[in-house]
């Protein structure tokens, strides 16, 4: 699988944008209206998120998520071929920058809209060190080809190999000043349901227990694509916490905080996000 993934790289970095952008859209439209591949989940998730939709224009939005997917997969196989941070331009960086002169590193908290990886990658390069935590994708081999164009892409990864490898990456990148990204917008199992666009979904809680551990600024990013290879990085203001004596409490007001950040970012572009996901389960 390793050597097939290279090839098709290969293939992939030397087609023109315009062909590749008309492959995703065949593509978007033979997964999202032939096959049908997780449509129902999708059209699911989205008549939760956006009920003042009629269904034509969920339809819509589902089917350009199966689009710009697809892109994102096509960059991440064209990124071995090109410098991928230089796709991206910052907008409103000062938050992040603002927060990093404090000397505690900062927490980016994230979500899959947009290219994620370019956006990790455009973090290093305009910033300092970016890491983010991690799991094996998928087989033995297709892990090491997805580990390699993220090293060649500045994109930093902290794998748990063991318990506490995760914590302790976190700590030491903090110390020296660094970025911590989370990925808000997906859940482990026995997680607790929190409003998520006005429903209960489950929630990864882990972020604000972290964040209470290991205090640092955190501050909301998101990315969208212009064109192939193309993206912005919004930044929004810092999050500011509240802390009481109900570690509990406060740890399920703070991730329902986060979802709301998430929510916010998703509707300024829902067509870019990755409704194949199941947040309602």
């Amino acid at each position: 699988m390793y050597w097939l993934l290279r090839a098709l790289s290969a293939i992939i970095t030397r087609l023109p944008a315009g062909a590749i952008d008309r492959l995703a859209k065949a593509l978007a439209w033979i997964g999202f209206d032939c096959v049908r591949l997780r449509r129902g989940v999708v059209l699911h998730n989205l008549a939760i998120a956006f009920p003042e939709k009629s269904a034509a224009e969920r339809r819509a939005i589902g089917r350009a998520s199966y689009y710009h997917f697809l892109l994102t997969a096509f960059e991440f196989f064209y990124s071995r071929a090109i410098d991928v941070a230089a796709t991206v331009t910052m907008k409103d960086e000062h938050y992040l920058r603002d927060a990093l002169a404090a000397g505690h590193g900062a927490y980016v908290l994230c979500m899959h809209l947009g290219n994620w990886e370019a956006m990790g990658a455009a973090c290093t390069r305009n910033f300092v060190p970016s890491y983010v935590l991690v799991k094996k994708v998928g087989s033995s081999s297709v892990d090491r080809f997805v580990s390699e164009c993220r090293r060649h892409n500045g994109f930093l990864t902290v794998k748990r190999e063991k318990k506490g490898d995760g914590l302790k990456a976190i700590a030491e990148a903090l110390k020296c000043g660094e970025i911590v990204g989370f990925v808000m917008d997906q859940a482990r199992p026995g997680e607790p349901k929190l409003p998520f666009f006005g429903h209960p979904a489950k929630t990864n809680t882990s972020f604000a227990a972290i964040c209470r551990r290991f205090r640092a600024p955190i501050v909301p990013s998101f990315v969208l694509r212009q064109s192939f290879n193309r993206h912005v990085q919004y930044f929004l203001p810092e999050v500011s916490l509240e802390y009481t004596g109900d570690t509990d409490a406060d740890i399920l007001k703070q991730s329902t905080e986060f979802n709301a950040v998430v929510e916010t970012c998703i509707r300024r572009c829902p067509e870019q996000y990755f409704w194949l996901h199941n947040r309602w389960k």
